[in-house]
């Protein structure tokens, strides 16, 4: 690896066993190797965290996918105690943080897919 101390992955919505289904990550991975080798990417997708921050100039930077929780007051303590290993629930904190999305306007809503939320500027500030 060419910089391990600089790339760091975590999990995404699309890291999912349904997602893979849909947009043909399984399909190709079966295709090219067999099943197994399937089940092993899915293995790994499910112990990726689901955050992490980084060091920056002025701080710390919250990184996640998807996007913040709606509930005001969740730590990184509460994102660590969050079961891995599994696929994501319909609702919850893992999902908010794989699934929800900013949008340009202040607030936050019920996010258009169904799972998450929307949140505006001032939500991340």
């Amino acid at each position: 690896m060419a910089a391990p101390d600089c790339i760091f992955l975590t999990r995404g919505n699309h890291e999912t066993k349904n997602m893979n289904k849909i947009y043909g990550f399984e399909g190709e991975v079966k295709a090219k190797y067999d099943e197994q080798i399937f089940d092993l990417f899915l293995e790994t997708f499910q112990q990726l965290p689901l955050a992490a921050t980084i060091s920056g100039k002025g701080g710390k930077v919250f990184i996640t996918h998807g996007g913040l929780p709606p509930a005001p007051g969740v730590t990184l303590d509460d994102i660590r105690k969050i079961p891995r290993g599994c696929e994501p629930p319909d609702s919850g904190l893992m999902s908010d943080l794989l699934w929800s999305d900013p949008q340009p306007f202040p607030g936050k809503a019920p996010s258009k897919r169904g799972v998450g939320f929307s949140f505006g500027p001032d939500i991340t500030e």
